[in-house]
């Protein structure tokens, strides 16, 4: 777990440094310098190109994952060709979605054409932004097998969103004045991202390039067949589930893009409650593999509980300054944004419930039971484009809010229920009911107090407040032995230095 902590805190740094480069991005540039529709069609663009991407994989990164122990163990580096074989099918899976492409473009002009048609104007550049992101995609598990995801991360999380910083200032300087060059350059960023990984892996010797079909690959082709082709359909799943909230909106809402990027706004916010679990699962990914494969149960049930633990409190750290500020961000983005407070309650319970319940996907998809994570992937999307389709057309962006909690709700329930009963593995404790309790307490003396009619002042007192009580109140309680070690580490340091 030390390996994991230390690991999951740089790559925060370098996500939370991201972060402020694409809060910049998308509650001051996008907003200044593009109109509603344009900037709600660069997050549409990159959702439909999530989706299509997840296709292209063709469930080769958790072969990656799942597998790469057992061939680093059994074979030589000059013979393990599951590097040559995962970058193989998902390149054949690209030029297959190259012919297809043309025979969807009828459905979303059909879809999308009447209340977003800039959406039909640059459908092509679709496919770029699909390729990209396979391949960045495919090089980010290899960085992880080789225990460079700090510096995946840094890439994914931070340049990339630097390039667009970049990107967008150039644009604003009139050094690009065609919104189609823009978006052409915008679809290909993932380039730089690729290049710069790769010079990485080849570097590291760890990787060989090798058509020779191995012992080991005819002997878990079945398997590996079993699992990716579950693992591609439940990655699908999963990807719809999280995008077709964005892409309802863009089809069904009467503002279509417009609403898009209302709704981006208030997504990207809560989207800072993501950012420990997506450092964490690059760190603890491998590692729930080797449980697994050495079958300890006690280890596994240590990263659960205590990685549950760990993403619950710093996410209520983390919406609670985000709620703390709502009517500060509205005042600063104007009236059209009234209703984001109330979009980002809803969409944050639905995070805390979320991140609250662990990486239960991780230890589902890398256990013998990987087909529950499938079926119970199944149920989310199925629901949730129920729920988001129908509350989206009668209540808007509410609707939409609301329709994505409740499948949230239902779809972790479920896989709780799944994991409790057949592993015997549950990730909470009382420290869990605690650290609610504390956000809960210092989050209502700060709504109750007011520090002045400075409004920014009045703000700033009370984020300052809200996380000195709640980090004090954890730490003082020693509800998080993780959390507990880092302020220690912390501490030890910056008397050292003394």
């Amino acid at each position: 777990m030390a390996t994991i902590r230390k690991q999951s805190i740089y790559s925060s740094l370098y996500i939370y440094a991201g972060f402020v480069f694409g809060a910049v991005n998308v509650l001051y540039f996008f907003p200044k310098y593009f109109t509603p529709e344009q900037f709600g069609l660069t997050r549409i663009l990159m959702d439909i190109a999530m989706i299509f991407s997840t296709l292209c994989t063709a469930g080769m990164i958790p072969i990656a994952f799942k597998f790469s122990p057992f061939y680093n163990h059994h074979l030589e580096k000059s013979k393990n060709d599951l590097f040559t074989f995962t970058f193989l099918i998902a390149m054949i899976s690209c030029i297959f979605f190259y012919f297809a492409l043309p025979y969807l473009q009828p459905l979303i002009i059909r879809k999308f054409g009447f209340r977003s048609p800039l959406l039909v104007e640059y459908f092509d550049w679709i496919y770029p932004m699909a390729v990209g992101l396979v391949i960045f995609s495919l090089m980010e598990a290899y960085a992880w097998v080789i225990s460079k995801n700090v510096t995946s991360n840094f890439l994914k999380e931070f340049l990339y969103r630097i390039l667009v910083t970049v990107l967008i200032m150039v644009w604003s300087f009139k050094l690009i004045k065609q919104f189609d060059l823009f978006i052409g350059i915008y679809a290909m960023l993932y380039t730089v991202l690729i290049i710069i990984l790769g010079w990485i892996i080849y570097k590291s010797n760890y990787f060989s390039l090798t058509f020779t079909r191995s012992t080991l690959t005819r002997k878990y082709t079945p398997m590996m067949l079993k699992f990716g082709s579950a693992y591609f359909l439940s990655a699908l799943l999963n990807i719809l589930a999280k995008t077709n909230d964005t892409l309802i909106i863009a089809s069904q809402s009467n503002g279509g893009l417009k609403d898009a990027a209302i709704f981006t706004i208030a997504t990207y916010l809560i989207t800072l409650m993501d950012v420990p679990q997506r450092s964490m699962v690059s760190s603890a990914t491998i590692q729930i593999a080797n449980a697994w494969r050495s079958k300890d149960m006690p280890k596994l049930d240590r990263l659960y509980k205590k990685t549950a633990l760990t993403l619950l409190i710093v996410a209520l750290a983390i919406m609670g300054i985000i709620m703390i500020n709502a009517t500060l961000i509205v005042r600063y983005l104007g009236d059209i944004y009234t209703g984001l407070p109330l979009l980002m309650i809803i969409l944050g319970t639905g995070k805390l419930i979320e991140l609250g319940t662990g990486m239960n996907a991780q230890i589902l998809q890398l256990s013998k039971h990987w087909r529950i994570d499938l079926f119970t992937n199944m149920f989310f999307v199925v629901v949730s484009i129920i729920f988001n389709y129908f509350l989206t057309k009668k209540y808007g962006l509410v609707g939409t809010a609301a329709g994505s909690v409740m499948a949230i709700l239902l779809f972790n329930s479920i896989r709780y229920v799944y994991i409790k009963n057949l592993l015997k593995l549950q990730p909470f404790s009382l420290s869990n009911f605690y650290a609610i309790c504390i956000a809960i307490f210092w989050g209502g003396i700060c709504y109750v107090i007011s520090f002045g009619d400075n409004l920014i002042l009045n703000h700033i007192i009370k984020t300052i407040l809200f996380f000195v009580g709640f980090t004090i109140s954890i730490i003082k309680m020693n509800l998080s032995e993780d959390i507990t070690d880092l302020y220690l580490q912390i501490k030890r340091k910056v008397f050292h230095s003394n």
